[in-house]
């Protein structure tokens, strides 16, 4: 029976390891990027149409001919479970910005994501969810530019 205990834990941690990503974090060093076929201007609105769906609900909030930024304010209810509520006062924004760089007929677009904790304050607290399971999130969103 302890044999049996014991190849069944170690058949669930290889499982486990083999759903994994690989270990892959990201930052502010290692952002979320992909590189598309689809040209500078073709890549902006196939970014527009995914982040400003309904289920994600963000709006653009600037536009330039390299970067869109998006954003996107919090129920306040989001406080509920939310490890940094002693931090955060009011309803948080996050934001969410795409820079797009032409290279060779392709588009690598790169994205970064934060979060604004305090958006009406005069410390606006500003907490970076790349590190996050948002960061991975965001990778999957990208690939959906491919």
């Amino acid at each position: 029976m302890r044999k049996f205990l014991i190849a069944s834990c170690a058949a669930a941690f290889l499982a486990a390891c083999q759903t994994t990503d690989g270990g892959t974090t990201f930052s502010q060093a290692n952002k979320p990027t992909v590189v598309t076929s689809k040209n500078v201007a073709a890549a902006r609105a196939a970014s527009k149409a995914i982040f400003t769906r309904p289920t994600l609900g963000f709006k653009v909030a600037r536009e330039a001919d390299s970067r869109l930024l998006f954003d996107k304010t919090l129920p306040a209810n989001v406080n509920d479970n939310n490890p940094l509520k002693d931090r955060t006062k009011g309803a948080p924004v996050s934001f969410l910005e795409l820079t797009f760089q032409a290279e060779g007929g392709k588009t690598r677009v790169t994205g970064d994501y934060w979060l604004v904790l305090n958006p009406k304050e005069a410390n606006k607290d500003v907490f970076n969810l790349l590190a996050t399971p948002d960061g991975a999130r965001l990778q999957n969103k990208l690939n959906e530019l491919r």
